[in-house]
Formats: structure tokens, sequence, C-alpha cells
């Protein structure tokens, strides 16, 4: 008698896949856990350089072959005792602070940083300005008095047109 469940595969084929999941996941999960210390210094510097091929990732977290090379050469700079500092200062020397997952906030840069928040002060006050006007009541307007030759002769016309 053979065996097959709701899918249609036998339980030894079930079996099979379900072993190999399970040695797919612990082979990632031993090579997690066996992160070194150096491994974590070389990841803390990767995280604040922007890979200069992937837009929008790290260092740390690109496939690329750059940021392989990028992550080998911090690797090397830290085992020769160079600062974290050092060697951000380095990439920033060849690629520019645009290097940086987070831009510098001196010179043109820091208007990336004070611009927005200077942009929203400003359109507070002028909200705050507008709101402030339409809430006030409205002054009367004085009803202009006509002069009295000017009335005596609207008089008359009224009177020749017949109103």
């Amino acid at each position: 008698m053979h065996l097959r469940n709701r899918s249609g595969l036998g339980w030894s084929s079930v079996a099979t896949l379900a072993s190999m999941f399970l040695v797919v996941c612990l082979g990632l999960f031993s090579s997690v856990a066996e992160a070194t210390p150096e491994d974590a210094a070389v990841r803390r510097v990767a995280l604040q350089l922007q890979c200069p091929v992937c837009e929008g990732q790290s260092v740390a977290d690109s496939s690329s072959g750059l940021a392989r090379d990028m992550r080998s050469l911090i690797r090397s700079k830290q085992a020769s005792s160079e600062s974290d500092q050092q060697i951000l200062d380095d990439f920033v020397a060849s690629y520019g602070d645009g290097i940086l997952s987070e831009p510098p906030k001196h010179g043109i840069a820091l208007g990336v940083w004070v611009g927005p928040i200077a942009a929203l002060g400003l359109a507070t006050a002028v909200l705050a300005n507008l709101v402030s006007r339409w809430r006030r009541t409205p002054q009367p307007v004085p009803v202009p008095v006509l002069d009295p030759v000017v009335a005596g002769e609207l008089r008359r016309f009224r009177q020749e047109a017949g109103r």
C-alpha cells in the first residue's frame, strides 16, 4: 500500500523536501551564529557607507562586487588598527560626502538639514497670520455723506425719471 498526501506527493518525497529545508535553515542559522566580533566591526562601519553601485543600500547590505571589495578593505584597515573614523575619512576622500549614509551637517549640506525646518517655520508663520486676519471682525464701512448739492441733483433726477 503506497500512501499519498493531498497534494499527490508520496510521504517519502515530503520527508525528503522537509529534510532538505531543515538542512538549508540550519546552514543559514549556523552562518549567522558564526559571526565574529571582527565581522560586527566591519558591519558597523559598512552600515555608515552607501554602496556606490546599488541605490539605497548600504555597503553592509549590498551584494555587489564593489561592496564586497569595500568590506574587505574595511576589514584590512581594521586589522591594521585604523579607527572607524579614519576608515570613513578615507572613503570620503575617495568618493566624496555622498558615500556616507548620513551626510555631514556643515557647509552646503547643512541646507539639507536646516532648509525643511526653516520652510516649515515660515509656512507656520504665514498660516498663523492668515488665520488671525480671517478671524478678525470686519470693520464697518463708513457710508459716505453726499454733498448737499449732489444730493439735491440726485433727488431731482429720480423725480424726473419717475422713481
